[in-house]
């Protein structure tokens, strides 16, 4: 297999050392032949003579120098890329392309898609141990350098609190001394500090370390965990907080469809008890109109009465004035009666 089938066999993402050229051998002829052709070139030179001969030679070492440790940490990074994987000594490689990178990863050969996917996971550990372990000793680094610094400046706090304002009005010659014993002090400093720290310093350098880590494991969790459903091939843990609020999701549409349910049964309800309002309303209505029809009646029938009775009273009132009358007529004869029988 070559170093381009062995980048495109990974099955979901490519390395972040996918993109390097692999035409090592073929750097490494070409710059052989280059120092031949420039030795050569230099002994000619040489038997002419001259100072300018010698220090162009001395810039070509040079520049053989350069090229050649570019060329032994390029392979030192393969190396640790690709598991040390042999090289091809007489066949010079073609540097890769990104239209070739993405042909191959469109259209991978048999042979890639019969290798195994624990090599793809242990490289991916290997991967993950080694930047994990590159950041600590980042962090480390940095945390040893912010609390030296720290430490330094508040010496230097203390330093200058404790000078008097005579020492601190004095001439040129006295602020160089001062500068000067500051710096001793600051290397002094250095140079004593990590051996004067005692072990508890270094436990919170590491407690302070894998905190950070985690909490960033953290966040790239939280930040993946929109990002995963999309990939079904690599495994995942379920984010338990998406679990709750589902769960919780379902319970209200529950409760939802419980009171609908509800809902419709008070509405058939009403319905009924609107319909049994409206026949009584009707009810109502009629019997008024009886009542009425009714109370007219009797009124009638009274003013008639009252009509009858008014009739009689006016008889009988009659009739007693005739009495009346007769009466008094019979009171007037009465006397006249009485004096003829005296006679």
């Amino acid at each position: 297999m070559t170093m381009a089938s062995a980048v495109i066999s990974v099955p979901t993402t490519a390395s972040r050392f996918a993109l390097l050229q692999v035409d090592s051998d073929s750097d490494s002829e070409s710059g052989k032949n280059k120092g031949s052709q420039d030795s050569g070139k230099a002994r000619a030179r040489k038997s002419s003579g001259g100072k300018s001969s010698q220090n162009s030679d001395k810039k070509k070492d040079k520049r053989k120098k350069k090229k050649e440790q570019q060329q032994s940490e390029a392979n030192e990074l393969r190396n640790l890329a690709f598991k040390k994987l042999p090289q091809k000594s007489s066949v010079p490689q073609a540097a890769l392309t990104l239209q070739s990178v993405a042909n191959e990863l469109l259209n991978p050969s048999a042979g890639e898609q019969a290798v195994p996917q624990e090599c793809w996971q242990q490289w991916k550990r290997r991967d993950e141990q080694l930047t994990n372990e590159l950041y600590e000793a980042d962090l480390e680094k940095a945390l040893i350098l912010s609390k030296l610094e720290y430490e330094e400046h508040k010496q230097d706090y203390e330093n200058t609190e404790t000078t008097s304002p005579k020492s601190r009005g004095g001439g040129k010659k006295d602020r160089r001394k001062n500068h000067q014993g500051k710096e001793k002090r600051l290397t002094d400093i250095r140079t004593i500090n990590p051996l004067s720290h005692d072990s508890r310093f270094f436990d919170k350098l590491e407690d302070d370390v894998s905190k950070i880590v985690l909490r960033e494991k953290r966040r790239e969790q939280f930040s993946n965990s929109g990002s995963t459903e999309a990939t079904t091939s690599v495994e995942y843990e379920p984010d338990v907080r998406a679990e709750q609020l589902k769960y919780e999701l379902e319970k209200k549409d529950l409760e939802i469809e419980k009171l609908k349910k509800v809902i419709s049964q008070w509405e058939a309800k009403y319905k009924e008890v609107k319909a049994r309002n409206a026949q009584l309303l009707k009810m109502l209505q009629q019997g008024e109109m009886k009542d009425k029809a009714e109370i007219l009646l009797q009124v009638e029938e009274l003013l008639n009465i009252k009509e009858e009775l008014s009739s009689q009273v006016t008889l009988l009132h009659a009739s007693l004035e005739q009495e009346k009358s007769k009466v008094k007529g019979l009171q007037s004869d009465q006397p006249k009666h009485h004096q003829g029988n005296k006679k």
